[in-house]
């Protein structure tokens, strides 16, 4: 009686390729799975961070209507717009800069945000009204732009009546990865304090 001799005694090297094969698929998979939530995560940072820098602009603007200060930039309501605008007794009374400006850790010495004291391009300090420049860091990454256009009232027509209400936009445009992206608010403020 003969016996059969067995040929199969182990694993092929083909089969040991097949096997690493497959878990290289499956570990460059989770690999790249982790690198795009990794990334996601950066950017969802990068969106809050954005969003809060709005808010907090809004917020400043707010805070501008209701500052009345004597001698000062800021001058209640007539403060409320874009350079150039809000002309009272022939001169422009807007205190927020056009365009996209930088953003700066501070708020300058006049504590309203997206202002010339806080919002110069330069990267050395931005000269104030008040003779102390603001020298705080810029945030690289953001760009802030403040737009502010006057709403006529319908039952209050200008220029006979005064401009009671202004829409407000403040967009910051930040950078993710190679990218540009923006968070964009708007809103209406209206002069509640003069009559």
């Amino acid at each position: 009686m003969k016996r059969e001799k067995n040929t199969e005694a182990g694993f092929a090297y083909i089969d040991v390729m097949v096997a690493i094969l497959i878990l290289m698929v499956g570990m460059l998979g989770m690999v790249a799975a982790m690198t795009a939530s990794l990334r996601r995560t950066f950017e969802t940072e990068q969106q809050l961070i954005a969003k809060q820098f709005v808010q907090s602009t809004v917020e400043s603007i707010f805070a501008a209507r209701d500052i009345q200060r004597n001698g000062g930039a800021i001058r209640g309501w007539d403060s409320i717009g874009n350079v150039g605008q809000n002309i009272v007794g022939g001169t422009p009374q807007g205190i927020f800069l056009t365009g996209l400006t930088p953003i700066r850790v501070d708020a300058g010495p006049d504590g309203v945000i997206g202002t010339s004291d806080d919002s110069c391009a330069a990267p050395t300090a931005c000269p104030s009204g008040t003779g102390v420049p603001n020298s705080s860091t810029i945030l690289t990454g953001y760009e802030r732009q403040i737009a502010i256009v006057d709403v006529d009232d319908p039952e209050r027509p200008s220029p006979v009546y005064a401009i009671k209400r202004r829409n407000i936009t403040v967009t910051v445009r930040y950078r993710v990865g190679q990218t540009f992206r923006q968070e964009t608010t708007s809103t209406v403020i209206a002069d509640l304090l003069s009559q």
